[in-house]
């Protein structure tokens, strides 16, 4: 069988992996997935789904637009990130993004 060719995504998340020190086991167990699935993303076999690249781009500290063209876009401000943390609900981004203006002296 021949092997597909390798895509830009897969080579940028294999090099921030490997920046980052992570193998694929310990990246997997991160986003939930198998070292199967990371290691054929790595390998242009699969490509990751939306959700998948946004998890992605979030650990290995990167945004999707980089792993995606390879060009760095303005990075988020920390409002704009705490709004998209899918972890934390509507009423703690509320707070934290006070406490943060706060601190700021802007609030």
């Amino acid at each position: 069988m021949q092997r597909p060719p390798e895509t830009q995504v897969a080579r940028r998340v294999r090099a921030r992996r490997t920046i980052l020190k992570l193998t694929q086991e310990e990246l997997a167990v991160e986003l939930g997935v198998t070292h199967q699935h990371v290691s054929h993303i790595e390998g242009g076999h699969a490509v990751p789904s939306l959700h998948l690249l946004v998890r992605l781009s979030s650990r290995l500290g990167v945004n999707t637009d980089y792993l995606r063209t390879g060009r760095e876009t303005a990075p988020l401000g920390i409002d704009g990130a705490i709004r998209g943390d899918e972890r934390l609900s509507a009423t703690a981004k509320r707070h934290l993004i006070g406490i943060i203006r706060e601190l700021r002296g802007s609030a």
